[in-house]
């Protein structure tokens, strides 16, 4: 099945405040198994692993089929957690901690290699792992579920008021695809979100990016089974054109530290208290699933929910992960280092 051309579906739900966590970073990759039989997670030396969840996207439409091995790990359909499912296209969170720490703590550092592959055929998977150490003064958001089609708005706010420092925001979306040009025309196409955003000090909308979308980690194959595309490894922070189209206008990675190419003005700027994220979805099929949030001055609430300072337990590995914690541990001898992309 072609990735355009099915009917518009409504969705009510929205991304929701999963974990969050102070003093931590975070790192995130994308992969689909005709494109990648790697995932990888980049983490600086000395830094000890505080949770990793893969998330795993099915076809639009084709009723939830899910799986993944994972190191030689099988992650069954059972072992995960349905996200919000509006839409036809759905999402399980995996929880994978007891498959990476073991290999990334205690380890050399740099760009880590695990080997992946699909049991079912899906859009992809995108592994975010959480880390601390020395250097991680601020924040990191998992955010997570199904962003609303018609129009969703996510707002954090800052601790204290806004001096400096970076606020890198992260998209994962599946049944995505536009295209493999890059452009800078007015009009958005193709299965693509819109993003505007607002401050305390600026509450008029301004445009973050008109094609947050495609599939880059697919290889902009136009096919189902590879419309999966998030911000992270190999990314740049830089912000798009604000009128961007084609798949390759937007590599779904954003430092709102920054201005982009026609106003080099920061979308967040000192003395600012929140900031609010404000999307759409033309096309109505495009599945936003993840935002993750790393940055480097503490966020004490996302939308109502607040970000406990203390440490949120970690997620219980599911049954099937823990009676292969030894096969994960193992591994750790075979660790492959590759370079970004």
């Amino acid at each position: 099945m072609v990735a355009l051309g099915l009917a518009a579906q409504p969705a009510s739900a929205g991304l929701m405040l999963f974990q969050g966590y102070q003093n931590a970073a975070l790192s995130i990759d994308g992969a689909t198994s005709s494109t990648s039989n790697v995932i990888r997670a980049d983490v600086p030396a000395g830094s000890t692993v505080v949770a990793a969840y893969l998330y795993t996207a099915d076809i639009w439409g084709s009723g939830g089929n899910y799986g993944a091995v994972l190191e030689g790990v099988t992650l069954d359909q059972a072992d995960g957690a349905l996200l919000n499912n509006a839409n036809p296209a759905s999402v399980r969170r995996f929880d994978v901690t007891s498959i990476v720490k073991p290999i990334i703590d205690g380890g050399a550092g740099g760009v880590y290699d695990f080997s992946y592959a699909e049991t079912q055929s899906t859009d992809g998977s995108v592994l975010v792992v959480v880390y601390r150490n020395g250097s991680t003064t601020g924040t990191a958001i998992l955010l997570d579920g199904e962003l609303a089609l018609g129009g969703d708005t996510t707002t954090l706010t800052f601790d204290s008021p806004y001096v400096s420092g970076d606020i890198i925001m992260s998209l994962a979306s599946s049944y995505s695809y536009n295209g493999s040009s890059s452009g800078i025309s007015a009009s958005p196409t193709g299965q693509v979100t819109v993003v505007d955003v607002q401050t305390s000090s600026n509450p008029v909308s301004r445009r973050l990016t008109s094609c947050a979308g495609g599939n880059d980690d697919g290889n902009f194959l136009a096919a189902n089974g590879d419309l999966l595309t998030v911000g992270g490894i190999g990314d740049n922070t830089s912000n798009p054109h604000p009128n961007c189209t084609g798949g390759a206008g937007d590599d779904e990675l954003y430092n709102l530290a920054e201005g982009n190419i026609i106003d080099a003005a920061p979308f967040v700027t000192a003395g600012d208290t929140y900031v609010s994220f404000l999307t759409e979805n033309p096309s109505f099929d495009d599945n936003v699933f993840f935002m993750g949030i790393t940055s480097t001055f503490a966020i004490s609430r996302v939308n109502d929910d607040p970000i406990d300072p203390n440490e949120p337990p970690v997620e219980t590995p599911e049954p099937a992960t823990l009676a292969l914690l030894g096969l994960g541990l193992a591994g750790a001898g075979a660790l492959r280092r590759r370079r970004k992309a």
